[in-house]
């Protein structure tokens, strides 16, 4: 992957800040569980695609990896508790100092050096449900 440095002289990915804006959907908190629609407007309803779930708890990073399989992980970065907002590539970027995670939560590109938390999910059409305790 290319290399560029940015304003602050500090090597970042090619995706770095340029990377898109997750798309932001609602998830529906119940007990221990949210609950996702992925209908056909849903930007989770494509593989490869990842949306940002706001729910009351928090917000989840949703990653469609596969025809009925999801990875969800919190969406809070472990370097400075930033939001992650982009991805790029199957790679999420968080806005504040660049760090990267892949869909599976580790680290691709520091300064974070902690694995984001990850949560078990199931699907059954149209229904996504990831269970967070």
């Amino acid at each position: 992957m290319p290399r560029r440095k940015d304003s602050a002289s500090r090597t970042s990915s090619a995706s770095g800040s340029d990377a898109p804006q997750l798309t932001t959907i609602n998830g529906t908190f119940n007990g221990a569980t949210v609950t996702v629609n992925v209908d056909a407007s849903s930007p989770l309803n494509t593989v490869g695609n990842a949306a940002l779930v706001s729910t009351s708890v928090g917000s989840l990073l949703v990653a469609r990896t596969a025809q009925n399989v999801f990875t969800a992980l919190n969406a809070t970065c472990t370097h400075q508790t930033c939001t992650i907002t982009g991805y790029q590539n199957a790679t999420y970027v968080c806005p504040c100092h660049l760090s990267e995670f892949s869909t599976s939560g580790a680290v691709v590109q520091g300064p974070a050096t902690r694995a984001l938390t990850s949560y078990s999910t199931s699907f059954v059409s149209p229904t996504l449900t990831i269970t967070i305790a």
